[in-house]
This record gives C-alpha cells, sequence and structure tokens, in this order.
C-alpha cells in the first residue's frame, strides 16, 4: 500500500503530457517529473513544484526554494517573472490552482486502477484507512495521505499514484458548496462509499440537506456499471438510493433485513464483527480493533466494497490483520495509572454522540473524565447543538466534565441544566487555560476522553494532562 507520507519512489510523469493536461506552455523546455507538491520547505527531488497564491501567502515566492530543494520543475502563473537565481524550467498556465487539478485529472485517465471514491460528514478517514487495509489483501494499491481530501490534497493523491496500483482508495471532502461536484470530475470514480451525513459545516452549507445532496454527487458521478455502498439505517439512506444510476449497496449493523450486509458484534470491545452477505449467505468474522458501532458500520462498508469486486474473505482477513489509523483516531496512551483517549483530531456533533457512545462501554479503573471543546463551523445553530450535546452527556456515566472553548460552555451550561452535577463541571475559555488547568483536576486511575475540533488543538491539553508521568506506551483500540 503507498500513501504520500510512505511514498519512496513517485511516477513518472510527461512534461508533454503536463502541458496537455493543463494547457500550459514550458518556459525553458518540456521536463520529467517524479512527484508533485506544493510545499517547496520539503521538495520531493526530481519533482514539479506547484506554486499555489493562498490567503495569506503566494507560493512563487518559494520557487527558488524548491528548486534549492532538488525541484525538477515549477508549475507556476503564466505573468509570474522568472525571479533572480531560479533556472528550473517553469510550467506557465493560467491559474495553478486550477491546473494542478487539471493535471490531476489527466493522470487520472491515464491509469488503469478500480478508484474508489470515499466522502461523507463523519469517518470518513477511518473508512478510507479500512478499504485501504480490505484491498491490500489482493495485491498494490494506493490511498489517500492522512485527509489529503480537498482540492489540492485529492489531485496530489491522484498525481502520486503508481501505474502498478490496481486500486485507489481516495478520499473526497468538503466545507463549502460545489467542492465535491468538483473533485468527482477529476476522479471519475468507478465505485463509491458514503459514510455517515449529519450536521457538519453548516456554516457554508445552511442545512443538513444541503450537506446531503453535496455528499451525493459522488454517488451521481459513479457510472451505471459501478456501485456505491451506504449505510441502510443512515438518515438520507432514501435520498442518496434514489441518485445514484449505479448499483446501490447497503449495509447495516444490527438485524440485517434487506440490507446486503449486516453485521453482529462478535466482541464489541474488541472491534470483532461477524460479517453476513445476503446474496451468498455466508458469513465472516472479522476484527478491525476499532471499538464502537459507528465504527462497525465503516468496517461493512468498507468490506461490502471489497466483496464486491470480488475480493474473498481470506483476502479481506488479511489486508485487515494489516490495518494502521491515523494519530488522535481513538489513540490511547496509558501514563502512571492515567488512560487517555485521544479522539480529538476533529468533532461534529453525530462524531461527538458516537465518541461518547464508545467511551461509555469501555472498562475504566476509576474516574471516566470528559475533555470535550468547541466544535466549529456550525453557523447559527452552533449553540443548539453545543447545548444538545451538553445533554447528552448529562446522561451518561462521567465523574467528571471538562469544557474547553468559547462555546463549549454551552455544553457545560446545558449538562448541569440537564441534572449533571455544577460540582464536577469546569469550564476553560481556550485551550491555554485548560493546559494551565488540567492537571489540578485528575486523580490516579482516571480515563480521559478528549475530543473537539482540530482548531482548538486539543492534543495540547492532553499532553498537559500526562507530562511528568512515565509512559506505558500508547496504541489503538
Amino acid at each position: 500500500m503507498t500513501n504520500q507520507n510512505m511514498q519512496t519512489e513517485w511516477p513518472l510523469i510527461r512534461g508533454a503530457d503536463l502541458a496537455v493536461w493543463t494547457g500550459g506552455v514550458w518556459d525553458g523546455g518540456a521536463t520529467d517529473v517524479r512527484g508533485v507538491t506544493q510545499n517547496g520547505r520539503h521538495m520531493i527531488p526530481g519533482g514539479l513544484y506547484v506554486a499555489l497564491k493562498g490567503d495569506h501567502h503566494d507560493g512563487h515566492a518559494y520557487v527558488l526554494q524548491a528548486q534549492n530543494g532538488g525541484a525538477a520543475a515549477a508549475l507556476v502563473r503564466h505573468d509570474w517573472p522568472r525571479a533572480e537565481g531560479v533556472s528550473l524550467p517553469l510550467l506557465r498556465v493560467a491559474e495553478t490552482r486550477s491546473a494542478l487539478g487539471l493535471a490531476a485529472a489527466g493522470r487520472r485517465r491515464a491509469l488503469h486502477a478500480f478508484v474508489l471514491g470515499i466522502t461523507g460528514s463523519v469517518g470518513k478517514t477511518t473508512t478510507k484507512e479500512l478499504a485501504a487495509a480490505v484491498f491490500s489483501g489482493a495485491g498494490p494499491i494506493h490511498a489517500t495521505s492522512g485527509n489529503l481530501n480537498n482540492d489540492i490534497g485529492l489531485p496530489l493523491t491522484l498525481l502520486a499514484m503508481p501505474g502498478e496500483a490496481r486500486v485507489g482508495v481516495i478520499e473526497a471532502g468538503t466545507n463549502h458548496p460545489g467542492e465535491i461536484p468538483y473533485l468527482c470530475r477529476i476522479l471519475k470514480p468507478d465505485a463509491a462509499i458514503l459514510t455517515a451525513v449529519g450536521p457538519v459545516h453548516l456554516e457554508h452549507f445552511g442545512s443538513e440537506a444541503a450537506i446531503a445532496d453535496e455528499k451525493a454527487a459522488l454517488i451521481r458521478s459513479v457510472p451505471e456499471r459501478g456501485f456505491a455502498v451506504i449505510d441502510a439505517d443512515g438518515a438520507h439512506a432514501s435520498f442518496l438510493r434514489a441518485q445514484a444510476a449505479c448499483r446501490i449497496i447497503s449495509v447495516r449493523m444490527g438485524d440485517g433485513g434487506e440490507a446486503d450486509y449486516a453485521g453482529t458484534w462478535a466482541d464489541a470491545d474488541g472491534g470483532v464483527v461477524r460479517v453476513c452477505e445476503r446474496a451468498s449467505g455466508e458469513s465472516q468474522v472479522l476484527r478491525s480493533g476499532l471499538a464502537g458501532r459507528h465504527n462497525a458500520v465503516n468496517l461493512l462498508l468498507a468490506v461490502a466494497a471489497g466483496r464486491a469486486t470480488g475480493l474473498a474473505w481470506e483476502a479481506i482477513e488479511r489486508g485487515l490483520a494489516h490495518l494502521s489509523m491515523p494519530a488522535m483516531r481513538w489513540q490511547r496512551t496509558e501514563v502512571d495509572g492515567l488512560v487517555s483517549i485521544n479522539d480529538a483530531y476533529n468533532a461534529n456533533p453525530p462524531a461527538m454522540r458516537c465518541a461518547l457512545e464508545t467511551f461509555a462501554r469501555i472498562g475504566a479503573a476509576a474516574r471516566r473524565v470528559v475533555v470535550l471543546g468547541d466544535m466549529r463551523e456550525l453557523g447559527a445553530a452552533s449553540e443548539h447543538f453545543h447545548r444538545e450535546l451538553g445533554g447528552c452527556v448529562a446522561a451518561g456515566p462521567w465523574d467528571l466534565l471538562v469544557a474547553v472553548g468559547k462555546d463549549a460552555r454551552w455544553i457545560a451550561e446545558a449538562a448541569v441544566a440537564s441534572g449533571f452535577p455544577a460540582g464536577a463541571v469546569r469550564h476553560f475559555s481556550d485551550t491555554a487555560a485548560a493546559v494551565l488547568g488540567i492537571r489540578d483536576l485528575l486523580k490516579p486511575g482516571d480515563t480521559l476522553l478528549f475530543k473537539a475540533s482540530r482548531g482548538m488543538e486539543l492534543e495540547r491539553v492532553e499532553a498537559a494532562a500526562l507530562a511528568g508521568r512515565s509512559g506505558c506506551g500508547t496504541h489503538r483500540d
């Protein structure tokens, strides 16, 4: 399996092809490259540097740095004056960000691999990792690194895909309307997985229905000969079915009913699920090691995609044995009897509920402590969803609630209003304050859950909680 973080060999991309794909003109001679990046500080030797213009910086200022780092060529705006000292070939285009997408679309057309696209509001990256593991049991694959799923990350993922890869497992994300349709025009998926759809990025979408419609663009882009896998119990399952020209495959945790794949727990704490396939009547016990019902559904989605392409159960089991999750996704650390579960890579209302439900199930030596931070990009609905979460917290088996952030005060207020003991609630106005105060709240034997939006950087609070203690190892449940 390859992704950009672990990649050591990069596919050769012809300079002539890049010019055709992007509509660009070479200044200094068409140059073949191996690897494409927008990061001039960590250049891929022999690669193409893409000078992107952002809100706060212009990548054209780093072309010389990229050259010194080993870049073979640079993709630049057509009117950029060659800076002093810059001697490498330049591919001049109308606009570099859109040209990056055009280059990726051209690369996609040149590939002969089966491409599986994955999107949703919750669980995209986990499901992507599960699907990558599932397909890796049958041959070479290429998968999105981390969550590089936007209009920069997805093109870079395709441009890094080796020609020998049989399967591409590619994640597509969005926080503004129109992004998924754009990414689908680049990706041209052969099949799709839709994870849970919920109230995420409401600040930009306005309604959950608008979010569902945006995510459904992935299903609409799958050709009739392909397939899309959905959760039969998802809130928007009927709507998603109606969007498809392709075959719909459904999964369900619990009584299968009409679902194509049904799962039951064989070992809930160990993430072991018995998967039943309705068409064949076969069943298989599979282990992901991921706790929580939501992760069992994510496993079913990945397994269903694998089976739809003809993967044997043995290949799926072999692939799952090598599953490795990114950091801060249910990452468990035990230090001097203090257990920390860091699920703070990101957060939104449904993901928060899933984390709390899972945390309630796991064993704890003494107190359970939930450290919850702001959920961002909820717009005018932010107070509603934070207070709703506070009500959920009040119903749980926690001994202490630590709320971190301006909006998280609504979690604390609603929890107390719903009956949670006021003496077991602490609110910090921001992450810095929580870093200073968290250690004074903890006792030996505590088990902590950390969950918040990425911008809250709640890992800093976890680090403060564990500081000065002797570690006993880190792993992911």
